[in-house]
């Protein structure tokens, strides 16, 4: 097998054997979500109690809501400590809500601890993917895979590790890689053929002249 149909098959390989379903009941979700946009993440972290610590790597406006979507006021306080900056949240009676905040993201790549037990789902931006070996995959690999609308959601129960890292790519970065490539091995056998005349024509040169001389 060459080595054009070889990455051919690796990026359009999937990395799941399975195709995505649609989410019907994702807003029943009990966890932590991360909508992902071009330049950040949306976090929604459900939270129980009157007081919570939140840490983050820059600063960031943080919102509580209860279970029925209201918004609840809060007193907070940051301290920013060994490059982080650490929240603590209070309210005057115990809410059964979420926490919203949102942090910046690059290079179509995000990465996010797991800090406590829970199930976690990654909303990917609307129009982009994953699962290519080559071009971006998530780790570990997700319990479930859903669709909503156009985007692609990400869902693991309960992970057993310390973060989730997952790389992803415009849907049609496949199928533009695999031209790129191919068209980079045409050129390239081009140029091999011209030197392999190049040195036939040489040596008939100089056989020619060897049987003048």
């Amino acid at each position: 097998m060459n080595s054009t149909v070889l990455v051919a098959i690796i990026l359009l390989l999937p990395l799941f054997s399975t195709a995505p379903v649609q989410a019907d009941t994702w807003d029943q979700f009990n966890g932590t979500t991360y909508r992902l946009s071009r330049a950040e993440a949306e976090i929604i972290l459900p939270v129980e109690g009157s007081n919570f610590n939140v840490t983050l790597p820059v600063k960031s406006e943080i919102r509580l809501f209860d279970s029925k979507g209201e918004e609840v006021p809060i007193n907070s306080t940051v301290d920013f400590w060994r490059g982080t900056y650490k929240y603590k949240i209070m309210v005057n009676e115990s809410v059964e809500g979420h926490l919203n905040y949102s942090v910046p993201i690059h290079d179509q790549r995000f990465f996010a601890p797991v800090n406590s037990i829970g199930s976690v789902r990654v909303f990917l931006p609307q129009g982009y993917t994953t699962g290519n070996h080559l071009l971006g995959r998530p780790r570990p690999t997700p319990d479930e895979i859903l669709e909503d609308g156009e985007r692609l959601i990400l869902v693991w129960d309960n992970p057993k590790t310390k973060a989730i890292d997952v790389g992803y790519y415009k849907n049609e970065a496949p199928r533009t890689f695999l031209f790129i490539f191919m068209l980079l091995a045409f050129l390239g056998g081009i140029v091999v053929l011209e030197y392999v005349l190049s040195i036939k024509k040489l040596k008939a040169i100089r056989e020619s002249v060897d049987r003048d001389a």
